[in-house]
């Protein structure tokens, strides 16, 4: 039966029931949908700490060490560890690496001498200290393979973000030699490089004036000209004297596991460590606290001031715990005659030594460094105040402040 065939009154009446049976359709809207039960939310895992990148400096010193560069070498010894104090205070910490090229004329000793880009700022230490000004003669020196080798041969970090710094100290101009090694071929290297290339003239010569000033005006670097020992000069503070007495102490707190000759090797850098000039040895400790430190979220007293043990060598002192796989034969003497428990002693005893030590040279260098702030101005016209004016002039743009 259709609609059509339903009378008046039947139809009325099927519209009425159809109303009854469905109000929500008077209501102007579909039936309400079922209650739904709320579903259990499984929580999402945090989100891992943002990893913040350590900024990274690569400077390396490109240095005449002919006869009449003697002030400045003598210096630089002096002032290196003070250099890389400094540059490692830029927050956040850097990570530094420093290289170096020292260079003369052909007919000399030697050409050049290099030492490649390392954070081992100990073993920089001990190449530095072995350099003495001799040779030269003549005004041009080989500066072009001093340059060169720099730009060529050291391990730069490939990094855009890193930053690359030479400086270029010398008082004579390019001497003109082979071509592979010339001055202004080097120079744009390095710009290509991204190398800035921070030049000190050292004396008056006009000449080396220029081709300092070419290099620094195409790398994007600064021309310094400073008195001819570079102007260098000690700053003592009280606490120098204490501090290089603990550093000798530590030095002595050392005890190396390895081959004969990697232990020989260590304890001779342990011992060049405990030689060290007061100054020298104050500004030592703070660039270890600093740089193995604070760049790692560790207390500085808990830092080790020790020099890093290279070619294997383990510092039994730092890591006690190694001393049971040890051969006996890679022992050090003082433990050889020993038993197992008084090898173990003797092992202690000297890093709880050492570690009072560390304490102590921590107290001592921030000490020493807020006496410096209040008491010593910095000498404008010397090498090492040259280097942190270079260094703070790029700093922002690798994420640097000083």
């Amino acid at each position: 039966m259709t609609l059509k065939t339903l009378s008046r009154p039947a139809l009325g009446a099927a519209l009425a029931l159809s109303m009854l049976a469905a109000p929500q359709v008077l209501a102007g809207g579909p039936p309400p949908p079922a209650q739904e039960q709320p579903q259990k939310q499984t929580p999402l895992p945090p989100a891992p700490p943002r990893q913040e990148t350590q900024p990274k400096i690569d400077v390396v010193f490109v240095l005449d060490t002919t006869g009449s560069m003697s002030g400045l070498i003598e210096g630089a010894k002096q002032k290196i560890f003070s250099i890389a104090s400094r540059i490692a205070q830029g927050k956040p910490t850097p990570r530094v690496r420093v290289g170096m090229v020292a260079y003369r004329d052909v007919g000399d000793e030697y050409v050049t001498r290099w030492t490649d880009l390392t954070d081992d700022l100990d073993g920089v230490f001990t190449h530095l200290r072995q350099l003495r000004a001799d040779g030269g003669g003549d005004t041009p020196e080989h500066v072009g393979r001093g340059l060169g080798e720099a730009v060529s041969k050291l391990s730069w970090d490939p990094g855009r973000e890193t930053m690359k710094l030479i400086f270029l100290v010398g008082d004579a101009p390019p001497a003109q030699r082979e071509k592979q090694w010339n001055f202004q071929h080097w120079v744009k290297r390095a710009a290509e490089q991204h190398i800035v290339v921070n030049t000190v003239r050292c004396g008056s010569d006009p000449e080396t004036q220029t081709q300092w000033k070419y290099a620094a005006k195409t790398t994007d670097g600064l021309y310094e000209s400073l008195e001819q020992s570079g102007g260098m000069a000690a700053v003592a503070t009280p606490y120098d004297a204490e501090l290089a007495r603990v550093n000798a102490e530590l030095a002595r707190k050392t005890m190396y596991a390895g081959k004969k000759e990697a232990r020989e090797a260590n304890q001779a850098r342990a011992g060049q460590m405990a030689e060290l000039p007061a100054e020298a040895a104050a500004e030592r400790i703070q660039f270890m606290k600093t740089t193995r430190g604070r760049g790692k979220g560790a207390a500085a007293a808990a830092v080790s001031s020790a020099p890093a043990p290279v070619q294997g060598a383990v510092d039994l002192t730092a890591q006690p715990e190694a001393l049971a796989g040890v051969a006996d034969d890679e022992l050090p003497g003082e433990l050889r005659a020993l038993d197992t428990a008084g090898r173990a002693a003797k092992v202690k005893q000297l890093a709880d030594e050492r570690k009072a030590l560390e304490e102590k040279a921590a107290k001592l260098a921030a000490e020493r460094d807020t006496w410096r702030a209040k008491n010593v101005a910095e000498k404008q016209d010397a090498f090492d105040a040259n280097v942190m004016k270079s260094v703070k002039a790029k700093a922002a743009a690798h994420g640097l402040s000083y």
